[in-house]
């Protein structure tokens, strides 16, 4: 009996172990604010210029840590300790010049994420009535001439 609880506490703090060839859960984000949109942006670094193109757009650093709801993945996401909390990178490929490459989880309210989506998909449709434009063929526009029909799921 002893022994089975003595067995029973070993497995009990062991981690599940994955197989090399196992899929894994490294990017799975849980404890997300509902209020919030999230993505992981590619970069060299925190301060790159693509991060700072996100951070124009609204865009910050999702914190993670003690005070912080977000749980990320597997055990291989690092955390960077930073004076306000720590932001959640993971390691990729490296770049062509063998830079490292992160990826840095951020988060935008929804508000933001949604005039985004409107404002890209205002544009589409704009594109899509220029070219769903019909034309005769006796119009003087050479090469505009016919129908197009294109459809767009709706969704995500």
């Amino acid at each position: 009996m002893t022994a089975n609880r003595a067995q029973n506490r070993q497995t009990e703090n062991k981690p599940r172990r994955v197989p090399v060839s196992g899929l894994r859960d490294i990017l799975s984000v849980w404890g997300k604010d509902p209020n919030k949109e999230y993505r992981f942006v590619k970069s060299s670094d925190e301060n790159a210029m693509r991060i700072q193109t996100f951070k124009r757009g609204g865009w910050e650093f999702t914190q993670a840590g003690e005070h912080s709801e977000i749980t990320v993945g597997d055990e291989c996401v690092y955390k960077s300790e930073k004076s306000n909390g720590s932001i959640v990178r993971y390691p990729v490929e490296a770049d062509k010049n063998g830079n490292p490459q992160w990826l840095f989880l951020m988060e935008i309210p929804k508000e933001y994420y949604e005039e985004d989506r409107a404002s890209a998909n205002a544009e589409i449709d704009e594109l899509e009535a220029s070219i769903n434009g019909k034309r005769s063929p006796d119009d003087n526009k050479l090469g505009q001439y016919g129908e197009v029909k294109i459809s767009r799921k709706q969704g995500k």
